[in-house]
């Protein structure tokens, strides 16, 4: 019999509990957690979820004003290791989800690390998506912040309607449709949404450096087209030191605006399984921003998970990493 239960912080089981995740945050990073030092103060709620009477799991609810108003933030979410793979964090997450919107908070905010990709996939799949790093997580590598709406409204449907034949060809890296898609990328990505990155990359030689450095173990490259039109680009290159074994990285994909929507990034990610099987890969692995909220959702509805980062994306701060094994089915 599984129950969710109502407790104080203070409560023995749930203290337990914690103490428990502060050790294993140690082993995975070293370190204690920046916030292990933590008190019952501005805890709301505090749940744990007892199987057969045995606790196994908790999570608590903290009132976050000064996060924004009517916000709070998800805390010590954490399920016995025996005991995962069952439902029991998404359990008490709905829990503390209700719990929140009864006493009157309109957003959730949550911060976790990226060599946690479990606890990544639990709460992308359960609508919450990345932010910018918050309060004392700012600036540190080790964290990932989340948020989600607790009165989400449906976005808007792309306006287009009917679905446009997309076609996929095999190019070279440096082929010039290729080539102005990716500029494309490095221009709407490095400016607007990353601008404190301008600098940085402007120093390594800007554009056409970055690309020569990126193009570099480029095992195939496709455009897709409408109507004859080149809308989008992705390729995948071959591993690097620090990549999982077996393991084809996916690299620049891309949509110009007009095309989202359409089902060009799903051809080309097709392309890319397609191609990655067929020289021997077992996986495919890629590394997308913090700020590419549409870029996620797609990744995750064809069969992409969290893994944690690998490679150059180690101590990025602004990177989140997937991995798709390829005798999955894509889910989406």
């Amino acid at each position: 019999m599984t129950t969710l239960d109502l407790v104080a912080w203070d409560d023995p089981d749930a203290a337990a509990l914690r103490v428990a995740q502060q050790a294993e945050l140690r082993e995975r990073y070293g370190e204690d957690d920046l916030g292990h030092d933590m008190t019952g103060e501005q805890i709301v709620a505090m749940v744990v979820l007892r199987v057969s009477g045995g606790v196994v799991a908790c999570g608590a609810l903290r009132a976050a004003d000064e996060l924004g108003a009517a916000t709070g933030e998800l805390k010590r979410m954490f399920v016995l290791p025996a005991h995962r793979g069952r439902g029991y964090s998404r359990a008490v997450l709905t829990d503390l989800e209700r719990i929140a919107a009864e006493r009157g908070f309109t957003r959730l905010v949550l911060e976790t690390g990226p060599l946690q990709p479990e606890a990544i996939g639990l709460y992308l799949a359960a609508g919450y998506r990345s932010i910018d790093n918050y309060g004392e997580y700012v600036g540190v590598v080790d964290s990932r912040c989340f948020a989600k709406s607790l009165a989400e409204v449906p976005a808007p449907r792309r306006a287009g309607g009917e679905r446009r034949a997309v076609v996929v060809e095999r190019v070279t890296w440096d082929h010039p449709e290729a080539a102005h898609l990716r500029h494309r990328m490095f221009t709407e990505f490095n400016g607007p949404t990353y601008p404190e990155l301008v600098d940085q990359l402007e120093q390594a030689g800007g554009f056409w450096a970055d690309d020569a450095a990126q193009g570099v173990g480029d095992l195939a490259t496709w455009v897709a087209r409408i109507d004859g039109v080149a809308v989008g680009c992705v390729s995948i290159r071959a591993p690097r030191d620090g990549y999982p074994p077996g393991s084809a990285e996916l690299k620049k994909l891309f949509l110009e605006e007009s095309a989202r929507g359409a089902g060009a990034a799903r051809a080309l990610l097709a392309a890319a399984d397609e191609e990655a099987r067929a020289l021997g890969y077992a996986s495919l692995v890629l590394q997308t921003g913090i700020r590419q909220p549409e870029a996620v959702g797609l990744y995750l509805a064809t069969g992409w998970r969290p893994i944690a980062p690998f490679g150059p994306y180690v101590g990025d701060l602004h990177s989140l990493c997937f991995g798709k094994v390829l005798d999955e089915q894509p889910s989406g």
